[in-house]
């Protein structure tokens, strides 16, 4: 068990310690090690590590998400559920809204006798999924409800699950039939511990109560030994409000024999920021240790710094102006500076993208709905990944810059989508038959100009390729089949938004990812990611609305934005936006940290 501190390399120590035991036996073909995240691209992230450091292995690394995984039992392990609870037909997936639950336990709560009623009020109502049904352990039929508790649960399944053809369902009763599935069959949880001997759980201070009690079905079994490595930071805990247990690493303390170790260093943060990071930490857990910093200091102004404009117009134009004066004077690339904010970043985005043109650069809102997906999700998605790049291998380009990466990164995917383990002879197969099926293809994108008209077609061809040349598989790379044709619209959605008047086909795929541009996205989004800067927007009231009523989640979301920049970090706030005085903790560990405000007219 590995805990503490933001940048001190949790992500990179599950990478090395999947590359060992990979490479020294210690996990021997054909057993696999399981890693479990808690968003698609911090899985993808870790699954991208390993792969590179050992791509002779990369098929016995499983990276996924907790609802990809718990899905993968069900839909494959359906049949092993008690005749009470098996499925009648498909199901498809849905994700109920506060006011669906909120009338539900309220229709129920009016309905009841005198004895259960007040109970039935008391249940919480935004909470209700994640910690009352995420938290109860389906028996293998119902009996008589023992609490106005059970009985809501009870009644929630016969709603939305029990006899239903083809029911709607979220992801928490996924995992409960998912869990008892594993439960009603020993064989299953047998099978699932020899297949999977080492476990990886990253962030797990956000594990939820479904969550922690699939995991503790599954591997925890004296008789047949499983190693479960979880790592994460109980100050980032900022999944409070989905259901993410209070202290999730003293409940796999008490369940599990347990050994742990405190990460103490910081690869990522300068000293000064580092120092600025424990003023926060210590609110949250006043026995915080000062991390050590092994990240050298390279600017030569404040580390920390606190703005303040009167409109929005002003702040997004002096941030633009700061942004190209350093990159000229450093050299550094605009995607080393992020944009963070706490709530909503699309208020910021029009300011900021006309002042960033103005000096030749470029905004991406990560936070962007595309189709069905947020962009940042699109981008780090498998599928949008494999096809993004397969474009830059056939786009017609003046230069060969950089294809061979491309070309690798390609043939490795597809190779291990096709074959599994892949041999030498096997993968040059398949570099040969690729090679040969790209030719008509970028002889179709020499011959069609670039326009949105074009995108669905040539996505058609994309894709047909993928078909051929994985014999099939190329859907597996997705966690849930039905992602596939959610990622397909959602990557011909942005080739058509990124395409303007004149530009060719290699414009459209650099403008697809903008790799160049100046990312924007919430602090939630930033998880995980790291920026020599960071602005801090919106330290206003608008933007941390939900403070008072949970403060210590908040302060941990401001831990997180806070812990994102490596070199410096310069908060903003605006009189247009509003007032700071419900946030007036913040500002008080800025002043006592000395960091004055500067104002600008």
């Amino acid at each position: 068990m590995r805990d503490r501190w933001a940048g001190a390399g949790k992500t990179e120590f599950l990478a090395q310690r999947a590359s060992y035991l990979l490479e020294t036996g210690i996990c021997r073909s054909p057993r696999r090690i399981l890693s479990i995240s808690f968003k698609r691209d911090s899985a993808a992230n870790l699954e991208r590590r390993v792969n590179s450091r050992t791509p002779e292995h990369a098929d016995r690394f499983a990276s996924m998400t907790f609802d990809a995984f718990t899905k993968s039992i069900v839909d494959r392990f359906r049949d092993l559920l008690p005749p009470f609870w098996r499925l009648h037909g498909s199901y498809t997936i849905r994700y109920p809204i506060n006011k669906e639950v909120r009338n539900f336990l309220d229709t129920l709560s009016e309905s009841a006798d005198d004895a259960h009623r007040s109970a039935l009020y008391r249940i919480p109502r935004n909470t209700f999924l994640s910690t009352v049904v995420g938290s109860y352990d389906l028996p293998a039929s119902f009996t008589e409800p023992a609490s106005a508790r059970e009985y809501a649960i009870q009644q929630w399944w016969k709603q939305t699950y029990l006899g239903r053809e083809d029911p709607a369902v979220d992801f928490i009763t996924i995992n409960r039939l998912a869990e008892l599935a594993i439960r009603s069959n020993p064989g299953l949880r047998t099978a699932l511990r020899w297949t999977y001997p080492y476990v990886f759980i990253d962030e797990f201070q956000d594990t939820t109560f479904a969550q922690y009690s699939f995991l503790r079905s599954v591997f925890d079994d004296d008789a047949l030994p499983c190693q479960i490595t979880v790592v994460g930071d109980n100050k980032q805990r900022i999944m409070g409000w989905a259901g993410a247990l209070s202290d999730a690493f003293t409940e796999f303390s008490s369940d599990f024999t347990t050994q742990r170790f405190e990460l103490t260093w910081n690869f990522r943060s300068s000293d000064a920021l580092v120092a600025l990071q424990h003023r926060v930490a210590q609110i949250l857990e006043p026995s915080a240790q000062l991390a050590i910093s092994k990240a050298l200091s390279d600017i030569d102004d404040q580390p920390a710094q606190l703005w303040s404009f009167h409109d929005q117009r002003r702040e997004a134009e002096t941030i633009a102006a700061w942004i190209a004066a350093d990159i000229e004077a450093s050299g550094r690339q605009p995607a080393q500076y992020g944009l963070v904010a706490r709530q909503t970043v699309a208020e910021f985005e029009h300011d900021l993208r006309n002042a960033l043109s103005a000096h030749g650069l470029q905004l991406r809102n990560d936070d962007a709905q595309v189709g069905e997906l947020k962009l940042q999700v699109l981008l780090k998605d498998r599928l949008s990944r494999l096809l993004h790049g397969l474009l830059k291998l056939v786009a017609p380009r003046t230069d060969r810059a950089g294809l061979p990466t491309i070309w690798q990164e390609v043939s490795s995917t597809i190779a291990r989508l096709r074959l599994g383990e892949v041999s030498d002879t096997a993968a040059t197969a398949v570099d040969d038959e690729l090679s040969a099926l790209l030719r008509p293809l970028r002889t179709w994108l020499h011959d069609t100009p670039c326009d949105p008209d074009a995108v669905d077609v040539l996505l058609d061809r994309l894709i047909g390729l993928l078909e051929e040349v994985t014999v099939g598989n190329y859907t597996t790379i997705c966690d849930r089949l039905e992602d596939a044709s959610i990622s397909r619209a959602a990557i011909a959605r942005r080739l058509k938004d990124v395409i303007t008047p004149g530009c060719g086909w290699w414009d459209a795929a650099q403008e697809y990812d903008a790799p160049n541009a100046v990312p924007l996205l919430t602090i939630h989004r930033s998880k995980g990611l790291e920026y020599h800067t960071v602005f801090f927007l919106g330290l206003e009231d608008q933007q941390w609305w939900a403070h008072s009523q949970d403060v210590a989640a908040s302060i941990s979301t401001f831990f997180v934005g806070l812990s994102r920049a490596a070199q410096r970090v310069v908060f903003t706030r605006c009189d247009q936006r509003g007032d700071t005085e419900s946030i007036a903790e913040f500002y008080g560990i800025l002043r006592d940290a000395g960091i004055a405000i500067q104002t600008f007219s």
